[in-house]
């Protein structure tokens, strides 16, 4: 089975689940991110030469930088979990739950807390019946979405022309957003629709160094 995206990228998704039903398999590609924004900016302080030395080389010419990064959660469908995935019986382990019909799936609502408890509503869906495919749509719906800003600051001092000191203090995701992974998609489970795991973005993390030019 193949994934293709809008922009040339193949992705390769192991074997068609029903292989009598090619269309069952059709939805949204595993590679489809809606929104990705990144942002690049250097800012440089004024040089102060009207200042004093103290003032002039602590406060004048830092350099500032920073990449933000914004974009879409990945997709996800709800497994058919029964007998491992492989309630129908076909060998692809591919299996995909049936819809409770009315019941809504109440996707990310409410506050965060509310939907870190129950991002999707657990009531929606149940296993496949043995002998059957599932049928949830493919990929339906997305992961939180991440937000995260890495910045650096940066100051030169240059002595007899030759000899220098850079310092350098780097800060990724600055301002410490969460980072979310996706939700428990096994309607067998007792956590189904939580989310308990963190995402790819690791907590606030600063470094700093000082290079000696000679």
């Amino acid at each position: 089975m193949l994934d293709l995206s809008a922009t040339g990228n193949i992705a390769v998704q192991g074997g068609l689940p029903d292989p009598f039903d090619i269309r069952w398999n059709r939805g949204v590609s595993q590679l489809n991110v809606p929104f990705v924004s990144t942002t690049y900016f250097v800012y440089r302080t004024p040089s102060l030469h009207g200042w004093n030395a103290i003032g002039r080389n602590a406060l004048g010419d830092w350099e500032v930088s920073g990449i933000v990064n914004a974009y879409s959660g990945q997709p996800f469908g709800i497994c058919g979990c029964g007998d491992g995935g492989n309630a129908s019986g076909s060998d692809q382990y591919g299996d995909r739950a049936n819809v409770v019909p009315g019941v809504p799936t109440l996707v990310h609502q409410g506050s965060q807390k509310h939907w870190l408890n129950q991002y999707l509503n657990p009531a929606a869906f149940v296993t496949n019946p043995a002998g059957t495919f599932g049928n949830s749509g493919r990929n339906p719906f997305i992961t939180p979405a991440i937000n995260t800003t890495d910045t650096a600051f940066m100051k030169n001092w240059t002595f007899e022309e030759r000899y220098g000191i850079q310092l350098r203090w780097e800060m990724f995701n600055t301002f410490n957003h969460p980072s979310f992974g996706g939700p428990n998609t096994d309607p067998t489970s007792s956590t189904f629709g939580q989310i308990t795991g963190s995402g790819a973005i690791p907590p606030r993390v600063m470094q700093a160094a000082l290079k000696l030019k000679f």
